[in-house]
């Protein structure tokens, strides 16, 4: 399996004569929980679920701490996370300052592995139309 589309109709609402086209709309699934994952990770490695609890959380108690202070983390083939900004434009130098940063974000640049999970994901049409308004 992998990602999974249905066909619909949308109105694209933003334009003034509201034009209907038809556009792949992905399916949505549950979001896997925390604790599910350190429960599969833990029986994968055959180590205690305590532990890898812990290292889980360091790991990402140390990728949060590194881009607090505005560094990089790179967690190898998976990827790497930085904390980057958008800022508005000034007229002038003075006033280019911390007031004109509007959005706070942490990219993520896929790594060798996960790049290569997402070039081979398949897309699948579950073949039920949808009506949707955008």
């Amino acid at each position: 399996m992998g990602l999974q589309y249905r066909k619909g109709k949308v109105k694209l609402g933003y334009l003034e004569e509201k034009p209907e086209v038809y556009k792949a709309i992905q399916l949505t699934y549950p979001q896997v929980s925390y604790e599910q994952l350190v429960e599969e990770i833990a029986q994968s490695r055959g180590v205690n679920t305590n532990s890898t609890r812990a290292v889980v959380d360091a790991l990402l108690n140390r990728l949060v701490h590194y881009m607090e202070i505005g560094h990089g983390v790179s967690l190898g083939t998976f990827g790497s996370f930085k904390p980057v900004f958008t800022s508005k434009c000034a007229k002038t130098l003075d006033e280019c300052d911390g007031t004109t940063i509007r959005k706070k974000k942490v990219r993520f640049y896929p790594g060798g592995k996960f790049a290569k999970m997402l070039k081979e994901l398949a897309v699948e049409n579950a073949s039920e139309a949808l009506d949707v308004e955008e």
